[in-house]
């Protein structure tokens, strides 16, 4: 391998872009739009898939609710005799939740009342939060909550501070603040209020043999399926879900709005190809007359399209590169101007920064992308420049 002589070809070709400004920003400048596209909705799609599989860990193995005229309502508690007696279950515990639609200053925000039976010590093992400020709720705790960090915020409450909540349903309460939850799993705890579970029946209406649902944890994870179908044929009107499906559900409610952006980068990628084609199949005069020399001084065929390659690999890495950090940037920002649709209910939904994710598979996936594509379209081209006759174009 003559190392001196691919190191001069690659120096060739970086100073043929750099002759030609005009016509390799009219490449580079449309592939860094195509990169910074796809790269922040590859990250910020992550960061919901991550916070996903995160937060599946901590949900219960299988969940059971009541199904009334089609929809979601109250289970009964009758049914926690019947399931605990199933074959590998290991506990039921019951739950009572509600959405509260709140209008905070002019602007509308939805939030979760989360009740907890907190005399069962599972759930220290179990919830997918973690305190950041104070501390968690405690058997026989009453009047009490823990907030999310969204939830916080829009009320400007803190450890210690009295918060007084009615929806626009009527529903009232009044709590405590004693902690504030990180944000390590915020598409799950942002917009959480968790109380205990009998101050969450009373908020809500529910009798005491009632629940919003009920959460089955098995022997083992692999025999929450079995278990969901053993559910599942013993009751009717009720909706079972496990862990997994849960998962799936966050996954295909955040994920699947990158399919408008994949759709936008993958025609903007056509477009670039199709630049690329055109202007690396036509050689200019004065191309053609460099090739000729250079030919003349006792460049082969192959060294030409070596150039011309490598010409289109500086290009494809430039913009690759620089648009991959484009878009990194503007998803740590937050994806501003399109974090509604990111997110898909910021409307009614507390803020919350866009979850983003980055690792080698996806950054060694955008470069294929950005590099690759260029490579294969210009390789006609490139051969077309490395067969032109010198004297041809030396004379003309």
């Amino acid at each position: 391998m003559n190392l001196p002589k691919h190191i001069n070809i690659c120096l060739t070709a970086a100073q043929n872009l750099r002759r030609y400004k005009a016509k390799s920003l009219a490449i580079i400048v449309p592939l860094i739009l195509v990169m910074a596209t796809i790269s922040f909705m590859m990250f910020s799609r992550g960061g919901f898939v991550k916070d996903a599989e995160v937060a599946r860990a901590f949900l219960p193995d299988v969940t059971v609710q009541g199904i009334y005229a089609g929809r979601v309502g109250k289970i009964s508690l009758h049914m926690k005799t019947e399931i605990g007696d199933i074959p590998h279950v290991k506990q039921v515990i019951p739950r009572v939740w509600g959405y509260l639609p709140l209008r905070i200053e002019e602007t509308d925000a939805a939030f979760t009342l989360m009740g907890l039976d907190l005399n069962h010590a599972l759930y220290g093992k179990k919830l997918p939060w973690t305190v950041d400020t104070g501390s968690f709720l405690v058997p026989g705790d009453r009047n009490k909550a823990v907030l999310g960090a969204g939830v916080a915020v829009s009320f400007e409450a803190d450890v210690g501070d009295r918060l007084q909540i009615e929806d626009t349903l009527g529903n009232k309460g009044e709590f405590e603040v004693v902690g504030i939850l990180n944000d390590i799993v915020q598409v799950y705890s942002t917009d959480l209020i968790i109380v205990s579970i009998e101050d969450a029946r009373l908020f809500f209406g529910y009798g005491e043999d009632e629940a919003s649902d009920l959460l089955v944890y098995t022997d083992a994870p692999e025999n929450a399926d079995m278990v969901a179908w053993e559910i599942t044929l013993m009751a009717d009107n009720t909706r079972v879900l496990t862990s997994k499906a849960l998962t799936d559900l966050v996954k295909e409610a955040f994920g699947r709005r990158g399919g408008t952006f994949q759709a936008m980068w993958l025609m903007l990628l056509v477009a670039v190809l199709l630049l690329v084609w055109a202007q690396s199949a036509h050689i200019s005069v004065d191309v053609s007359k460099e090739i000729g020399i250079l030919k003349a001084v006792g460049w082969g065929t192959g060294e030409i399209i070596e150039m011309r390659m490598m010409e289109s690999l500086i290009m494809g890495l430039t913009g690759a590169s620089t648009g991959v950090l484009f878009g990194f940037v503007y998803a740590l920002m937050g994806t501003p101007g399109i974090s509604g649709y990111c997110i898909g209910c910021a409307s009614i939904y507390p803020k919350f920064p866009v979850p983003v994710h980055c690792d080698y598979q996806s950054l060694l996936l955008l470069f294929v992308i950005g590099v690759m594509p260029l490579m294969v379209v210009s390789a006609v081209p490139a051969w077309l420049a490395g067969i032109i006759d010198p004297d041809d174009t030396i004379r003309g």
